[in-house]
């Protein structure tokens, strides 16, 4: 046996371990960087989806607030089939917040501000049918009209689609202080 083979065996054994270590490491960080993108697309979609509920919620409000009037000086059974119909989107819509908020809890106090307003409104509404019913139509609209509940909806969706965005956003600008420590690295 030579001695050079030696050499060439441990030169070949050093850089076998090197290219290993360097793989690890490029696994590694491809690993860390998915995990990092996968939290940063939870997240965006999660806001999207906080997002959409709460604009879907607002326009719904709209329409309810205004169904309901047409609804109570006319008396047309379709404006209380369009109430029906609001009102089984914004449940829909909160039940789909309410499971945001036990995913999220930064979001929690939010949703269930606005959770509560939402029961506001539909009590103002039982409330003005039976005002409705008992002594007219004139006093259920007064009622409705001298009533804050729906801005306070919409005050309190604001300010959740606010926080929903600004997870996301903090989200992004945590990956990307993460991502510049990989590059750093590499």
């Amino acid at each position: 046996m030579d001695l050079d083979s030696g050499e060439n065996s441990e030169i070949a054994r050093l850089g076998f371990g090197l290219a290993l270590v360097v793989l690890c490491l490029g696994t590694g960080f491809h690993y860390a960087l998915n995990r990092a993108l996968t939290r940063v697309g939870a997240s965006i979609n999660g806001a999207f989806l906080v997002v959409d509920d709460v604009d879907s919620i607002v326009d719904v409000l709209d329409r309810l607030s205004i169904n309901y009037r047409v609804f109570i000086r006319a008396g047309d059974l379709h404006f209380s089939q369009d109430v029906y119909e609001s009102l089984t989107v914004v449940q829909r819509r909160m039940d789909s917040l309410r499971r945001v908020a036990g995913k999220d809890s930064r979001l929690g106090d939010s949703i269930a501000r606005l959770d509560r307003a939402i029961d506001w409104e539909v009590a103002l509404l039982r409330k003005a049918s039976e005002l409705d019913k008992s002594k007219g139509p004139a006093d259920a609209i007064a009622l409705l009209d001298k009533d804050e509940s729906i801005e306070e909806a919409r005050t309190e969706a604001e300010h959740l689609r606010l926080l929903a965005t600004k997870g996301a956003f903090d989200r992004l600008r945590t990956e990307r202080n993460m991502k510049s420590i990989l590059d750093v690295l590499l």
